[in-house]
């Protein structure tokens, strides 16, 4: 497991990464092991891939801020014990979050992305008048949502935008996730902050092209969700459905929602967590037999939860 920690706040200069081990199914935990040597920056991960042997944490340095904002891989092959740099992250290298690598049935490698248009210029701007990007949206109006896609085994990749959200005097963090449906079609969810619901898109040549995006009936209070494929073609979602809009403390309860008709409806509903609180960025996987969703969650920025939940 692999989780931001440290600093009362996030972003701050004292963000980190850690990871832990677990050898009996998550009932305990070896660690923590910073995973970014110290070099004044604060850290942050937004994803975490596995391909066959391969583990790649997608990393994001910056002053605490958000300014000065680079993107690196690091990548392990002995189930995350070691890690070694791998570059810089597919077409983008800075201003961005990498979310949600994802396979697809037409042998495509997806992952979903959302890139903030900031200048050099803007970065020094920003940097020097102190604050945080996300206080920014008079000059950096508005961010991008969408996905970079490798059809050749993660040799090259093109990028293709899908939602844009505008800085109307709020700043978004679009948290993109992105699922493939039995037909092939791909679906994005986003948050819109102060909204109260989840923005989606759809494609229907692989996340080249979008459709326009539209609101759904799925409520969220400006939180990070999860769409995870299901091996026998369900969708899963992992989120904390409330209409109570932007205050940390409106994250709650969490729910994973389970779709058995490509996201039309959601037949299973259950409530993993609800004690009130600050329930923050569920990331999680299906197990290989589809009978358990492993997942973990950040409660009130001071502790960091594993569930495994076995679907009835």
């Amino acid at each position: 497991m692999v989780s931001q920690c440290d600093g009362p706040i996030e972003p701050h200069p004292d963000n980190r990464v850690y990871y832990w081990h677990s050898r009996d199914d998550g009932a305990s935990w070896e660690g923590p092991v910073r995973l970014w040597p110290e070099d004044g920056r604060a850290v942050y991960q937004t994803e975490v891939s596995v391909r066959g042997e391969e583990v790649t944490v997608y990393v994001t340095l910056h002053n605490g801020m958000f300014w000065d904002w680079d993107c690196v891989m690091l990548r392990s092959t002995d189930s995350g014990h070691t890690w070694e740099m791998a570059g810089y992250p597919p077409c983008f290298r800075q201003f961005v979050f990498h979310r949600g690598m994802i396979e697809t049935s037409d042998g495509g490698i997806v992952m979903a992305y959302q890139k903030y248009p900031v200048t050099e210029e803007q970065n020094r701007t920003g940097r020097a008048e102190g604050g945080g990007i996300y206080k920014r949206w008079d000059m950096i109006t508005h961010n991008e949502n969408g996905i970079t896609r490798s059809d050749d085994n993660g040799k090259t990749w093109n990028s293709y935008p899908a939602i844009t959200l505008q800085h109307d005097r709020i700043w978004h963090w679009g948290e993109p996730t992105v699922c493939e449906l039995r037909d092939g079609r791909l679906a994005m969810l986003v948050r819109v902050n102060g909204s109260g619901y989840l923005t989606r898109s759809d494609s229907s040549d692989g996340g080249r092209t979008w459709c326009e995006p539209y609101r759904t009936d799925i409520p969220n209070p400006g939180n990070k969700v999860k769409l995870i494929g299901m091996p026998d073609g369900k969708i899963a979602l992992l989120h904390t459905p409330t209409i109570r809009k932007m205050r940390l403390t409106d994250r709650h309860p969490l729910e994973i929602w389970i779709s058995d008709d490509d996201m039309r409806t959601w037949g299973y509903k259950r409530t993993l967590i609800d004690m009130p609180g600050a329930i923050s960025y569920p990331d999680g996987f299906c197990s290989e037999d589809g009978k358990h969703v492993c997942l973990s969650i950040e409660f009130n920025r001071h502790d960091v939860y594993y569930i495994d939940h076995e679907v009835e």
